[in-house]
């Protein structure tokens, strides 16, 4: 009688490994505030009359001001497009209502805010609501 060698073959099995990244959601922006200031320098420090809000969910603006006095001059200022000065000296308008996130930080380079005698400060990104 013949002798048959069997082979078995081990099966080989592969572990497969699942990395599961988790992104972060990323923080929107909901609030940009902007202080205003009447100026003063160099005789005396700014004073600080006037915070401007806007609300991204809700797409508004507000304004809270601290001097009643400038209340009605700020107020007629914001109400309208502010105009910028690019690079070369052009200058462009930026309308409130046709993009507001970047009338709101563009606020602190308008000419309307030039000095005369209102300055705005730097646009602030809050992301709570």
């Amino acid at each position: 009688m013949a002798k048959t060698k069997s082979k078995t073959k081990k099966s080989s099995t592969k572990k497969v490994e699942e990395k599961i990244i988790k992104e972060e959601p990323k923080k929107e922006v909901e609030t940009y505030l902007v202080p205003l200031f009447f100026q003063r320098e160099p005789i005396e420090k700014d004073v600080h009359v006037a915070d401007m809000f806007y609300h991204r969910i809700s797409n508004s603006f507000s304004l809270e001001c601290y001097a009643p006095q400038h209340e009605a001059d700020i107020e007629m200022i914001v109400e309208g497009d502010i105009s910028v000065s690019g690079n070369k000296g052009a200058i462009s308008c930026i309308s409130k209502a046709e993009s507001p996130i970047s009338w709101i930080t563009n606020i602190c380079r308008s000419r309307e805010f030039s000095g005369n005698p209102f300055i705005a400060g730097q646009a602030q990104e809050s992301y709570e609501a």
